[in-house]
């Protein structure tokens, strides 16, 4: 019925909806920034890979706009005056184009999807006129952050709507459908016949487009009630049990996933095909998400939410930002499609080849996935097999993994960092240490005490109390000074504590004597007496020469040595020392696989580094 003031006019009957197990109804209520809206009618639109709903939704006083939802991925646009635009057919994905209008949304947009549309059917209360088999040629543009726009080529001038792409519980729905009417199987499933070799498959999930035979690989479309041919396969190319099978379910970062698809890709380099897994999982108010593998080295794979920044670089390796943090290119590939089983949502055919782009920042992955109509954008996370295996319940030990992943986590990551701070804490604790001790161990030198022995007169002499201090007993040190040039002196020392009674002795002989024709000897003598405790003592001195000699006696404690310290510091070096050339050494295993591996630098940190799309080893 199309209304026109209070006249309603009957326009007669359209086909009925395809059902795809769409969360949203009409009457569901939700929000988009602060504001309140209810949805009100839809248009269902048919692609070549798959189908989307447009939702009408309203806000308070009557001001409408589209709640897009394709694949389980959503976004809300708004309608903004004509403005000129490239054609459809000068567009090709990743193309600038600048959009006026709303100051929230204008800006610069790049071209990520180009797709023709055709209505299959509408419901509920919509703005204008359609019928069934209407077609649009549609373009579809991302922003800055999580900035979206369309551009509707079937109207002249082209309508353009801009608004955000946004995460399903961002929108804080209300009034969904019945989630018992959901889930994983929807109920029975729906059977069809293998279009290349006859076996029997499956249509689980509603939005499924095609049906991949895990037997021949062929490709069903399995949109109506009967199975039609995408691609007949005699047999795919290498026969693939994967590890985590179809049918498989499990609960990731607090969603419960259905894994319903399966495909390996590679990526043939030099005459060598490289291949890995590919797993995708289904939540129906999630939506669709991806587990990969390439040599036991598994990533948890979304949509990105925003299209990164890409910047030139340093070095000549370019980098690419999201969300605020800096991604290094590790290379490109041409990933193609090898094997297939599974549902999917979109029509995927053995030997499809998507042109990849991967950047690291462990744990990690940035990928960019670019055809002739569309670029898209995923982030994945390093995660560990033992985890995936846990939540999915999934029997057996999980292939152990070889070499290093791109984005896969340096177990020195932070370390180094954290090693060479410890090391230097603990070289200043013994820097402390040692000064320490020289502090407590030198003590205030006492005067020295001169002595004068006559020819054959011996000297004999007691110094007033002396205070010996020091800090551990060190030795302590007697040093004899004199004029003695060619002539002997004997000399006697006894250190008497004045207030024990316990005395030390040391006999010295120094000078010079004539040995034959050799005269040897020196004026200087360095004694020591150990295990003096500090106290107060009296020096006795008896000395006899054969002429006369003058001299001093010195009283010290020798000071601590610098020798251990730096011994020791040495050692506490060593630690975080290995540890950065471990991270090194990991750092340049990991980019010798990629494109930069002649400049690729280790870190110390372990924060430079598997790809959904780009791995480089060995099947």
């Amino acid at each position: 019925l199309v209304r026109e003031g209070v006249k309603l006019e009957n326009i007669g009957k359209q086909a009925e909806l395809l059902e795809d197990h769409s969360p949203i109804r009409i009457g569901t209520d939700g929000r988009h920034r602060g504001i309140g809206f209810s949805v009100v009618g839809r248009i269902q639109f048919a692609y070549p890979d798959g189908v989307w709903n447009e939702w009408h939704v309203l806000f308070p006083g009557g001001k409408g706009a589209w709640l897009s939802d394709a694949s389980r991925e959503y976004s809300i646009t708004y309608l903004v005056p004509p403005q000129p635009v490239p054609p459809f057919e000068a567009l090709k994905p990743g193309m600038q184009v600048r959009i006026a209008g709303d100051k929230a949304f204008a800006g610069a947009y790049s071209v990520t999807n180009l797709d023709v549309g055709e209505v299959v059917a509408g419901e509920g209360e919509l703005p204008f006129r359609f019928t069934a088999g209407w077609k649009a040629r549609v373009a579809d543009l991302r922003g800055e952050g999580a900035s979206f726009a369309t551009i509707d080529y079937s109207e002249e001038p082209p309508h353009i709507y801009v608004g955000e792409k946004l995460p399903f519980d961002t929108f804080g729905f209300a009034g969904l459908r019945d989630p018992e009417q959901g889930g994983f199987t929807h109920g029975t499933a729906l059977a069809f016949k293998c279009a290349g070799c006859g076996a029997p498959i499956e249509k689980r999930i509603a939005t499924t487009e095609v049906v991949a035979c895990g037997s021949c690989g062929s490709v069903t479309d399995v949109r109506g009630t009967i199975g039609e041919a995408v691609q007949k396969n005699e047999l795919n190319l290498t026969k693939f049990q994967p590890p985590i099978p179809l049918g498989s379910t499990g609960t990731w970062k607090g969603v419960r996933y259905e894994v319903v698809g399966f495909m390996r890709r590679g990526d043939d380099d030099g005459g060598t095909l490289y291949q890995w897994s590919e797993y995708l999982l289904h939540n129906t108010a999630q939506g669709y998400a991806w587990i990969t593998e390439y040599d036991g080295h598994y990533n948890f794979v979304r949509a990105a939410a925003e299209i990164p920044r890409r910047e030139p670089g340093s070095l000549g390796t370019p980098s690419a930002i999201y969300l605020g943090r800096k991604f290094a290119r590790f290379g490109g590939s041409y990933a193609r499609v090898t094997f297939l089983s599974g549902e999917f949502y979109w029509r995927v055919r053995l030997g499809d080849v998507t042109e990849c782009d991967d950047y690291v920042d462990p744990p990690l992955i940035l990928s960019s996935e670019k055809t002739d109509k569309e670029v898209t954008w995923s982030l994945g996370e390093y995660v560990e097999a033992p985890a995936l295996w846990k939540a999915f319940g999934l029997k057996g030990k999980p292939r152990k993994p070889e070499g290093i992943a791109p984005n896969q986590p340096s177990p020195y990551k932070g370390r180094v960092a954290r090693y060479w701070l410890a090391a230097f804490a603990f070289i200043a604790l013994g820097l402390v240490a040692q000064l320490a001790f020289l502090g407590l161990q030198a003590s205030a030198r006492p005067a020295s005490i001169p002595f004068s022995v006559a020819p054959n007169d011996p000297w004999h002499s007691v110094s007033a109390p002396l205070e010996i201090g020091g800090w551990g007993s060190p030795p302590l040190v007697v040093r004899t000074s004199s004029d003695a040039s060619r002539e002997w002196l004997d000399v006697q020392y006894k250190l008497t504590n004045a207030e024990t009674g316990q005395a030390y002795g040391l006999n010295r002989a120094m000078g010079f004597r004539k040995l034959g024709a050799v005269v040897d000897g020196s004026s200087l003598d360095v004694a020591e007496i150990p295990a003096v405790e500090p106290g107060r003592y009296t020096l006795t001195i008896d000395a006899a020469a054969g002429q006369a000699v003058r001299g001093t006696v010195d009283l010290y404690r020798e000071s601590v040595g610098w020798s251990n310290f730096f011994l020791f510091a040495g050692f506490v070096l060593l630690w975080p020392l290995v540890a950065a050339l471990r991270s090194a050494a990991f750092e340049t295993k990991r980019w010798s696989e990629s494109d930069y591996a002649a400049s690729a630098e280790g870190d110390d940190s372990g924060d430079s580094g598997d790809s959904d799309d780009s791995d480089d080893s060995d099947d």
